[in-house]
């Protein structure tokens, strides 16, 4: 059995988890903020984002760029700074700005859900969006189902495909132009987040399955993780160590939702 280890609590909907500096760094979406985790620790507020936080991403320079999904914009932080607007997409998207990657080049990607989650029926036109800071933003991967998680492996962007069940890896050309998609992994769930591990494995939290999946690079299925009672939402790699995302989602009376979300590590062996 795989022994798991709480490293923090008290979020929401811990997404996007990213390593920086030392330190493991969340949407925490659903308490509208950019928190700073180290086991053991309080997680920090560093960031309040009204307009609720999604998917994040550190450039080469250090710089932190977040999407927000309520407004559908592209903001660049630099800690003690104020969030300098990049983008402001709110006119154009059909759903919400989801998850995010940056690759060493500078060029980001962001995913557009295609409907909103929770109130629409799922379809499959979802979209990713390139982004440089310094030198635009453009669509370019369309039908696109529930675009989510997403890894840089070399010359391949990998993205996961929520409602499609499935893991697709397209070809990175200049200035982050997508082609030559192909269906890496179909999968048995519903895949949120993504990261890599230090032997290059995928490790892919599968939603409404409540559990984590272990793949090759090649796309075959390895083991997973079983977190029952949870969802699984997302995951990040530093050295040896896991840090797995979930919460605990409870249909309280007037139709909200209580979610209790925590961070839990594991050695990835």
């Amino acid at each position: 059995m795989t022994k798991l280890t709480t490293c923090a609590e008290g979020f929401s909907w811990p997404e996007a988890p990213r390593w920086h500096d030392g330190a493991l760094w969340i949407s925490d979406v659903h308490n509208f903020r950019i928190a700073r985790v180290r086991c053991g620790g309080t997680p920090e507020t560093m960031l309040t984002v009204e307009e609720r936080p999604a998917g994040m991403a550190f450039t080469p320079e250090g710089d932190l760029l977040y999407a927000t999904s309520l407004a559908a914009r592209i903001y660049r932080w630099r800690e003690g700074g104020s969030p300098e607007l990049l983008f402001d997409l709110g006119d154009t998207l059909s759903g919400n700005f989801n998850d995010m990657i940056t690759g060493p080049d500078g060029w980001s990607w962001v995913g557009e859900t295609g409907f909103t989650f929770g109130q629409d029926d799922p379809v499959e036109r979802g979209r990713i969006h390139a982004f440089h800071p310094e030198r635009g933003c453009r669509i370019v991967a369309e039908g696109v189902f529930f675009p989510n998680g997403m890894a840089v492996v070399g010359d391949r962007l990998i993205v996961c495909e929520t409602f499609g069940k499935r893991l697709s890896s397209f070809r990175i050309g200049a200035d982050g132009a997508l082609d030559d998609r192909r269906v890496l992994a179909e999968l048995p769930g519903h895949p949120d987040g993504l990261c890599r591990d230090a032997k290059g494995r995928f490790w892919v939290p599968l939603l409404f399955e409540e559990r984590f999946a272990c793949l090759s690079e090649a796309g075959e299925m390895l083991s997973d993780i079983a977190v029952p009672g949870r969802m699984a939402i997302a995951c990040a790699s530093q050295d040896q160590t896991l840090f797995l995302c979930m919460a605990a989602v409870d249909k309280q009376p007037g139709g909200l939702l209580l979610r209790v979300g925590s961070i839990l590590t594991t050695l990835a062996e």
